[in-house]
């Protein structure tokens, strides 16, 4: 229909706001790192933050059923533009910890709101409605190509002084606002329940399932991003060369999973054939070994770290298609569901970088070592929870 937002238009803004809350998150880490705080501040630091995300985006997926897709997302855009024109004024830790405070509580309500904009989109002029793991993987690519171009900005700016980045998060997001305003009285409109959108009786099953899974690896995926220049540097790093190193690792990790996602969205083979996403989701423990091969070596290998990250991006991939794609699919809210699923990945990434910063600073035996062996059990726990539900699963008709 004509009068709302396009898919293509969707993923920009996704982008635009994935490329703002990772930019934060590394400017505010770089910007800590420097000034000398320890693995347990800098993971608690982004524990808080990372609290404000869990603890607003079911309250986001509601108003965005209720109050407005657009309305809900331009609310959340405004929250991010705030505190990073308050960052980039202050230009002190602490400021920097009030923009990733905001940059979290925005996107609990901008995510929620945007994803129900992608599945409520219809087909154009009688075309036929998108499929859901179409518009599943169209959601993901936006968001993922903004990490990437998140992390190749911090990349870019690191030795910058960090009002630069928070300008620029700022800029991002009140763009974001000004697209959005033409669809601010939009009401909710759910496509039926048909095609990769019809009931089946291993929905509910496979949606906790990988709900869970989510969680248990975002214990894992914000510490690594919360805590991997702070390891480096660690490992002996100045810590510009940290942060450089970080960023362009963190990169490959977002690479890798946006590749994953459009690759997902291609192919249909992995719908109700939970272990066929499991498998992929293997490559997490050979991250791992990586990471922790990486931390016992003489100096740091950019390569071997590299290559940790694309592995770790394969298989968090994986996970977030299999849990965003089951929650739309259920017969209820959308935004209310997907809601439901930023959750459980929100009290993952709040958990994961306190519990691992406390781990890493009472470890003994080397920084990346400690990050290794944590993303070790992470990653083990998600396949152990997953490969426990499989025979219930099969039961039900999902193999």
């Amino acid at each position: 229909m004509s009068d709302a937002p396009r898919l293509l238009v969707l993923q920009a803004l996704n982008t635009a706001i994935g490329c703002a809350v990772y930019l934060a998150f590394a400017t505010a880490t770089g910007h800590w790192t420097a000034v000398g705080w320890t693995p347990s501040a800098i993971g608690a630091a982004m524990t808080a933050a990372n609290l404000a995300y869990a603890g607003l985006v079911a309250q986001g997926g509601r108003l965005s059923d209720r109050w407005g897709r657009a309305r809900t997302a331009i609310l959340g855009a405004s929250v991010i533009a705030s505190g990073a024109l308050a960052a980039a004024l202050l230009a002190t830790p602490s400021a920097a910890l009030l923009g990733c405070l905001a940059a979290c509580a925005g996107s609990a309500l901008f995510f929620p709101g945007n994803v129900g904009l992608f599945s409520d989109a219809r087909g154009r002029d009688g075309a036929p409605d998108p499929p859901l793991h179409r518009k599943v993987s169209r959601y993901n690519m936006g968001w993922s190509a903004g990490n990437i171009a998140g992390f190749a900005g911090a990349w870019l700016l690191a030795g910058l002084p960090p009002a630069a980045s928070w300008a620029l998060i700022a800029s991002a997001a009140l763009a974001c606002v000004a697209v959005l305003w033409r669809w601010r009285r939009l009401p909710p409109r759910p496509p039926p329940a048909a095609g990769d959108r019809a009931p089946h009786p291993a929905l509910p099953l496979l949606t906790w399932m990988s709900r869970g899974a989510l969680l248990i690896l975002c214990l894992g995926s914000m510490a690594y991003i919360s805590l991997l220049a702070r390891c480096l540097a660690g490992e002996g790093l100045d810590p510009t060369a940290a942060q450089r190193l970080a960023s362009a690792a963190l990169l490959v990790f977002a690479v890798s999973y946006c590749l994953a996602f459009g690759l997902l969205g291609r192919w249909t083979g992995w719908i109700l054939r939970p272990r066929r996403l499991v498998l992929l989701q293997g490559s997490l423990l050979l991250a791992a070994l990586l990471v922790s091969a990486v931390g016992h070596s003489a100096a740091p290998s950019a390569a071997l770290l590299c290559l940790a990250s694309a592995c770790f991006g394969l298989g968090f991939a994986s996970a977030y298609t299999g849990s965003i794609y089951y929650s739309l699919r259920l017969p209820e809210g959308a935004a209310r569901a997907a809601a439901l699923h930023e959750t459980a990945l929100g009290i993952g990434s709040t958990a994961g970088p306190l519990l691992a910063g406390l781990s890493i600073s009472q470890w003994g035996d080397g920084a990346l070592g400690a990050l290794g062996s944590w993303l070790l059990a992470v990653g083990g726990a998600a396949l152990a929870l997953q490969l426990a539900c499989l025979p219930a699963l099969a039961r039900r008709g999902a193999r």
